[in-house]
């Protein structure tokens, strides 16, 4: 406790920027760790845009090590100044290495209970139904509550910021809703603290102006003054347009969302790129959204595509006209600001106003030992995100317990819960892959049917269709894996299903049909390495080795550790040297 209370209490004094540091001592002590631990966790920071926006973009690269555990191989950073950038990039990289690790160890750090056994120990049981929104019938709900109640859970410790109390909460219940959002590292812990609080907000009022989907408040361009009047000179100077909306939604701390498109460039060589900023003072916030604009929008002059996160990626400006058009027009200085020069002060303001509308701030240290970087992962029970939030209780609690619990137990749970709510398809769906995990194949066709029969959403049917394939495909029954996922593939093209087509077309040895079906899961999925591989063993099958070493390589870029494609790539240099 004392500990804890230490490490979020100490005084964080701001010098630039928002950080406890200068970001030049920032970037020697971060990467003076990552060289001494002994662990393979970074190679190196590179620049990566071309200058003709004149907002620095880096990338962090991990190593081989860093790459286990985080399944990525670079993290982006961006900033106002060069030096700002490659902190962020250094810092990004800490930050999901560190998350990962804890997520990996999980079973080491936390306490196995139930909500019954750790009592006022754990976090207050209506955090927990507020973190979902529950649509089902009331049944439903109160069966959900009491198996909630007494199924166990990874517990962790998290650090209850406003009442300074230590409490437990179930770790893989919020990872499975937010992920790695809502982590942060920083130079101290209240710094990762603050910034992990303002992605989540970030994320939530994202998330509530996609469901709003109405016009905002446009910012007047002539109440932006200092560094973030110096970054929307950039822009100008390229004659970029750019939208500058209030998105704070009612929030203690503004939110900016803006918009851009380079009509010299879009859309042959750029897109419209579109997210927002959080952050405790107006400024900060719209220098956050501008900085993550030049990252993701590659100087809107590349070949390269944006992922979107937090807000909708539109390929019109039609199709954007909600956030073209706004309601009136405000000074940026009327936005709420919770700027303190100390980022302790900064969250005790947040945490109280954040409790009066109705959340309370988690924080959860993840700081690897060896590293000893500040790390947190923030946790607020209510954040919304895009639609991950929107799910059951009872199905949350569902696929949440079958990420530890053993098969058998979970099958006991599944079944006990059948007897009371027989008409959920995601219940039938989760008892299927139990089945299929068991090797039972024949009982899981039959409750993946059974599921479908039930009305699931697209998108889970979808999920379910990918389960039916890729059982038909242990049983070899190839010809029902094709049948099936072109069913799935009626409703929406997932590179998943590309990837069961390609291989059932393979093993009966239709190596075109496959190429095919490789190739379009690698447009649908550019990282995807075994997919680029197994576009090779097709080539390899029809005696194309040349083209397949081609292919070979891309799947060694993406994921130079893919066993599959280094032995594809050296039969195929020693018999096209050996034929030499």
């Amino acid at each position: 406790m004392e500990d804890l209370l230490k490490k979020f209490l100490e005084p964080s004094q701001k010098v630039v920027a928002d950080k406890a540091k200068f970001p030049e001592e920032t970037v020697k002590e971060v990467e003076k760790k990552l060289l001494s631990v002994g662990l393979k966790i970074y190679k190196g920071v590179k620049r990566v845009d071309k200058g003709r926006l004149g907002i620095p973009v880096y990338l962090s690269l991990y190593d081989i090590e860093g790459q286990r555990i985080t399944g990525k191989f670079k993290q982006m950073g961006k900033g106002a100044t060069e030096t700002l950038a490659k902190a962020s990039a250094l810092m990004e990289l800490v930050e999901r290495f560190s998350l990962f690790f804890y997520y990996k160890k999980i079973h080491e750090i936390g306490k196995f209970a139930t909500f019954e056994e750790l009592g006022d120990k754990a976090i207050p049981f209506e955090n927990i139904l507020k973190s979902v929104e529950d649509e089902e019938d009331k049944k439903t709900k109160e069966i959900a509550k009491r198996f909630l109640k007494k199924v166990p859970f990874h517990f962790v410790p998290a650090f209850e910021f406003r009442t300074k109390e230590i409490k437990y909460l179930p770790f893989h219940w919020f990872w499975l809703l937010y992920e790695y959002n809502g982590s942060a590292a920083g130079n101290t812990y209240p710094e990762a603290s603050v910034q992990g609080v303002c992605e989540l907000i970030e994320r939530h009022v994202s998330a509530y102006s996609i469901r709003e989907n109405s016009p905002m408040s446009a910012i007047k361009r002539d109440s932006i003054k200092g560094e973030a009047k110096e970054l929307l000179n950039c822009y100008e100077r390229l004659r970029i347009n750019l939208w500058i909306r209030d998105m704070t939604f009612g929030m203690p701390v503004p939110t900016i969302a803006v918009m851009a498109m380079d009509p010299s460039t879009y859309p042959h060589r750029s897109e419209i790129v579109y997210t927002a900023g959080t952050a405790t003072s107006p400024e900060r916030a719209l220098i956050r959204a501008l900085t993550e604009i030049a990252q993701l929008a590659g100087d809107f002059d590349t070949e390269g595509r944006y992922e979107e996160s937090g807000l909708p990626k539109f390929s019109t400006l039609e199709e954007a006209k909600n956030v073209i058009n706004y309601t009136k027009e405000i000074s940026l200085n009327d936005l709420p600001n919770l700027y303190a020069e100390d980022h302790v002060k900064e969250l005790e303001l947040l945490s109280e106003k954040m409790k009066n509308l109705g959340y309370e701030i988690y924080l959860v240290d993840i700081t690897h030992s060896a590293l000893n970087l500040p790390a947190v992962y923030t946790i607020i029970p209510g954040m919304l995100f895009r639609e991950r939030t929107k799910i059951s209780l009872l199905y949350q609690l569902i696929r949440t317990i079958s990420l530890f619990i053993p098969v058998e137990e979970n099958k006991k749970i599944l079944e006990e819960i059948l007897k009371e709510v027989e008409d959920k398809y995601y219940l039938w769906a989760y008892l299927g892959t139990v089945h299929k995990n068991s090797g039972k194949n024949l009982e899981a066709i039959f409750c993946y049917e059974k599921a479908l029969q039930l009305s699931p959403p697209e998108a889970d049917k979808i999920a379910i269709y990918t389960h039916i394939a890729d059982t038909y495909f242990r049983m070899e029954e190839y010809k029902k894996v094709i049948e099936t996922v072109l069913k799935g593939l009626e409703i929406e093209e997932i590179p998943e299903l590309y990837n069961l087509l390609g291989r059932a077309y393979y093993r009966l040895g239709d190596y075109f049909q496959a190429m095919e079906a490789f190739l379009r899961a690698t447009e649908l999925a550019p990282a995807s390495a075994i997919d680029y591989a197994n576009v090779g063993y097709c080539l390899k099958a029809i005696n194309q080795l040349s083209t397949a070493q081609i292919f070979f390589r891309k799947a060694l870029e993406l994921d130079p550790d893919l066993t599959m494609a280094k032995r594809g790539l050296e039969y195929c240099e020693a018999f096209l040297n050996t034929k030499n």
